[in-house]
């Protein structure tokens, strides 16, 4: 339940339709230093995914005679086929801490500014778009760097501040686009071998992590010469010096092993053909009960995958759980990975249909013969599976993980104001957001057919305030509008009171994607309705991709770099044997 909360802050805070935090994709002209100013670096990074170029930038770097610096960058931005100009001025101390920044997107819908300054002690940073604009303000302090979402030059300035010791380990990322700090650290250089076509390097890379996002530094001689960004997947480099393009081979996240076992199979849902794994239990362990996994919302994989986010829960969680009896069925959904069918139109009513045949196959599998089944759903999931109880009789129990029992519109909107209060909106603001926001939804209620059945002129007679860029980027996006519709319409708590099975709810303290306290209330209507197998557990410093996050709630997704916290595993571990005698 978080794409949606993404697109509906760019449209509310204005923000270009750009990769949050990915190190980058823009292009440009290099500034030439005056009398006053001493040119200290320059340089040019392209920036390719997939074998496509999305960012091709130039930067120089000046040194005025007070000492202070000055960042020019300039760069063209391709997405979608759209070609965007960005323009970026940044001035630093002489240890590179920000002082003030501005970058200009010259977009089809017009210009957009984003912009950031020191005053007194405060850092405020503000995104406008037209006449709308949105701003929060924090401290400035000597943990401050500036890292802006699509320039890689800011990269290049903190491999500078890196080499000559003036930022430290742990800081904190300035994210004007994002309107957030989110925590940073990077490691000390390791040695690393990386190629350019057919010649081979001995080089070193600096990895830098802020958030969940984790970007390799690659440097040669002392000279920064790229950036592989794991988290998307993207390589930059630097054509002038690397005209073969860069290739480095990075440390694989180690996993909990595990002697589980596993098989792929695949079934028909109506038309579409779906393409899942079954993981077994080790040789030595019988298998006593069989489970189904449902997935969280967007086009993920059979493993929660999604483009540009490795969240690899799923996986984790089949292969701890094999090791307790259980036999389990994760599968890709439609329109993603090995499985057939259009992600981008699939309605709720299409994946509730995939969940039920995904059932039968799971039941249908040798492996799963005599066995009691039951299902586990995250997030969106825990919707779908409520409905395969209600509808199938054979469901022994459900595991509700990040589970609600309010509407995916009730949902948003709480996404909304949460967010905007966590970077301090005034209440003006997030009364006026959440105003846009119930139009947003009535529209969804009322509407029909797909996003392609609407042209931007249609959306904004409906919501004038969205302007030319967020109705584009509202028919781009990637959660169809019969998805979206349905379940905005549908009533999850009426599902939820006729569930008669033994229920395992657990919640997730920080949570950003749906209420913390929600789990309670999940047991709260199944109490109500007479359903007494119910337990509810509640796990500090949790969030909602299952990982270990003892700071701050945050958006910005932490901690995937780390294995699914293990108290996941073992609290359903314990529940299966408790109920199921696995």
């Amino acid at each position: 339940m978080n794409e949606k909360l993404w697109l509906i802050l760019a449209v509310l805070l204005g923000a270009v339709a750009l990769v949050l935090l990915a190190p980058a994709r823009p292009e440009p002209p290099v500034e030439v230093a005056t009398a006053d100013e001493e040119l200290v670096a320059a340089g040019r990074f392209v920036l390719d995914h997939d074998g496509a170029r999305w960012l091709d930038e130039t930067y120089s770097l000046l040194r005025a005679e007070d000492g202070n610096y000055l960042l020019v960058s300039k760069a063209t931005l391709t997405l979608s086929g759209q070609k965007i100009a960005l323009a970026d001025q940044t001035l630093y101390t002489t240890e590179y801490r920000p002082l003030s920044y501005q970058m200009a997107a010259e977009t089809a819908a017009g210009a957009q500014v984003i912009s950031a300054q020191e005053a007194g002690g405060e850092f405020t940073m503000e995104v406008r778009v037209g006449t709308a604009r949105q701003s929060v303000e924090g401290t400035w302090d000597e943990s401050l760097f500036l890292l802006d979402n699509n320039l890689i030059a800011h990269y290049a300035i903190l491999f500078r501040a890196i080499e000559e010791g003036l930022v430290a380990q742990t800081f904190s990322a300035a994210v004007p686009q994002a309107l957030a700090r989110i925590p940073g650290r990077w490691d000390e250089p390791t040695a690393i071998r990386f190629r350019s076509g057919d010649a081979t390097y001995e080089g070193e890379a600096t990895t830098v992590r802020v958030g969940d996002t984790v970007i390799d530094l690659v440097s040669y001689g002392g000279r920064l010469v790229g950036l592989v960004g794991r988290t998307q997947g993207t390589v930059a480099y630097d054509p002038s010096l690397l005209p073969d393009g860069l290739s480095v081979e990075t440390a694989v996240i180690e996993r909990p092993t595990s002697q589980a076992r596993e098989r792929e199979i695949s079934f028909q849902s109506e038309d579409v053909r779906l393409v899942g794994t079954l993981t077994l239990p080790p040789p030595q362990t019988p298998a006593r009960c069989a489970l189904l996994f449902v997935a969280g919302s967007g086009p993920v994989d059979r493993d929660g995958n999604a483009a540009g986010l490795k969240m690899d829960a799923y996986r984790q969680l089949a292969a701890s759980l094999a090791e307790a009896g259980v036999v389990s069925l994760r599968y890709d959904k439609r329109g993603v990975g090995e499985s057939s069918g259009d992600a981008a139109t699939a309605s709720r009513s299409d994946l509730l249909a995939d969940v039920r045949a995904a059932w039968k196959a799971l039941k249908a599998a040798p492996e799963a013969s005599g066995l009691p089944c039951f299902a586990l759903g995250h997030s969106e999931g825990t919707y779908l599976v409520e409905d395969l109880a209600v509808g199938d009789a054979g469901v022994a129990g459900l595991v509700l993980l990040c589970g609600t029992p309010r509407s995916l519109a009730d949902v948003t909107r709480w996404q909304v104001e949460t967010l905007l209060r966590q970077q301090g909106a005034t209440d003006a603001q997030v009364a006026a957001a959440l105003e846009q926001e119930d139009e947003y939804i009535a529209f969804v209620k009322s509407s029909r057919g797909q996003w392609s059945d609407y042209t931007s002129d249609d959306l904004l007679r409906e919501m004038p305030w969205l302007g030319a860029a967020g109705a584009e980027q509202m028919r781009a996006s990637a959660l169809g509008l019969a998805w979206l519709r349905e379940h905005y319409n549908a009533d999850p708590a009426s599902v939820l009171a006729r569930v008669a099975c033994p229920v395992l709810v657990l919640s997730a303290e920080k949570d950003v994607q749906v209420p913390p306290g929600d789990g309670q209330a999940v047991a709260d209507v199944l109490a109500a309705s007479g359903n007494e197998e119910v337990e509810v557990v509640f796990l500090s410093d949790l969030n909602h991709l299952l990982r270990h996050q003892p700071e701050e709630p945050n958006i910005a997704y932490r901690h995937l770099d780390e294995p699914v916290d293990p108290r996941v595993a073992e609290v359903i571990a314990r529940w299966i044997r408790e109920r199921f005698g696995a």
